[in-house]
């Protein structure tokens, strides 16, 4: 099943590199309008900021669109505005790529130290995958930087106390999501440690770049995140948790189509089930995690796909944070039961397909069109439900072998 999800991948390959290069990037490198991607808020934003500290953040970004990432995750892109928006965005496509193959490497060493190993093939296999897998292009694609926060949060994991905690400190001022995994020191004493570096990792990097960004912009950053506390996105781009739940309540048409309409309040019913599905998966990864400290690979895996799923904009593209647990099954696919191996092929499937993509699907009832373009969420979810109840079965001594 390995080679058969690897096929797969390199015939996606054979579709996203020509677009990627062709469809994006040779036609920004010619004209930086011929097209719009998130990256342009980044590189506009630093434009700004290079011009007047007191423009980083503008009135008109909101919930969809704009500059709304903590003040320091800009100063790379002030480094790159000094380029042509075509060559700064194919730097970042490379370096996003670089930085997603890094941290699959590793935590394919951190599983290593753990006993759960695999050959050569199988590594290949499923490098293969990551680098096809509809998130990671998606990345790259809108000129994201998620893989960054990827790479962040494994370091996080799997490194020294040192060098973890500033890794999660500078992940969580690129996009804050990362802040979500210091409740792996509920049950890892080495997270502990690296927490406390990342504290005062976090205090440090605001004051070291304070000559690029004003203290101001902080407050700025501050206003934003009231203003987006309690609204998602319905746009089927849009895989987190409280997004699907949305969905329910529109017809297709509300969100397939990228309108205005787009951002709409969290309901308080859908905020309840956000917040429960949330504590009781954490609740049940620290149960394991506790009860047998083989199974606290499992449970940071799983803890960092959950940033996705519980993201009021959980984006397609967030779902890199999701491929450490995707290496994880597919590690452990081979000795599993027929069911469990089919449930975590087809999940891993799911994953490979870019989402936002209209579907010919429109004459399906509204629900199941819904649980069809939020396949991310829905495969993530199962992955760790599967995670719970048996990765942590497998020995410590587990080879994965290519067969």
């Amino acid at each position: 099943m390995l080679w058969i999800l690897a096929s797969v991948a390199i015939a996606l390959l054979c579709y996203e590199i020509p677009t990627l290069l062709f469809s994006v990037l040779r036609p920004l490198l010619a004209n930086p309008n011929a097209l719009q991607t998130d990256f342009h808020y980044y590189y506009e934003a630093a434009q700004r900021l290079s011009a007047d500290q007191t423009q980083l953040y503008r009135a008109g970004d909101d919930v969809i669109a704009g500059f709304t990432y903590p003040p320091p995750a800009i100063v790379p892109f002030v480094l790159l505005s000094r380029l042509p928006l075509g060559v700064a965005l194919l730097l970042m496509t490379i370096a996003s790529y670089a930085a997603l193959i890094l941290a699959v490497r590793l935590w394919w060493s951190y599983l290593g130290r753990q006993g759960i190993t695999l050959d050569r093939r199988a590594r290949t296999a499923m490098l293969l995958i990551a680098i096809a897998s509809g998130p990671a292009y998606m990345n790259a694609v809108f000129g994201q930087v998620n893989a960054f926060v990827l790479l962040s949060a494994v370091m996080f994991v799997s490194l020294a106390p040192p060098i973890a905690g500033v890794a999660l400190a500078a992940g969580a001022w690129l996009k804050i999501y990362p802040v979500f995994l210091a409740a792996l020191a509920g049950w890892d004493a080495k997270a502990w440690r690296a927490i406390a570096f990342a504290v005062l990792a976090a205090v440090v990097i605001p004051i070291v770049l304070l000559w690029i960004v004003p203290p101001e912009s902080y407050e700025s950053f501050a206003a934003i995140l009231r203003g987006r506390a309690g609204v998602t996105a319905i746009h089927i781009t849009n895989q987190s948790l409280v997004a699907f739940l949305e969905r329910s309540r529109y017809a297709p048409e509300m969100f397939l189509n990228w309108t205005g309409q787009q951002a709409v309040a969290v309901t308080s019913p859908v905020r309840a089930i956000q917040v429960l599905v949330s504590a009781a998966l954490v609740v049940k990864l620290w149960l394991d995690s506790r009860n047998d400290r083989a199974l606290f690979p499992a449970s940071a895996a799983s803890m960092m796909a959950l940033v996705a799923v519980i993201a009021p904009l959980g984006w397609g593209h967030t779902y890199v944070m999701v491929l450490p647990l995707v290496m994880l099954q597919l590690m452990t696919m081979q000795n599993a039961s027929p069911p469990i191996a089919v449930t975590i092929f087809l999940c891993v499937a799911a994953l490979m397909i870019p989402a936002g993509r209209h579907l010919p699907i429109d004459s399906a009832p509204a629900w199941l069109q819904n649980v069809v373009y939020s396949r991310y969420l829905l495969a993530t979810l199962v992955l760790i439900i599967v995670s719970t109840v048996r990765i942590g079965r497998t020995t410590k001594s587990t080879i994965i072998a290519s067969a």
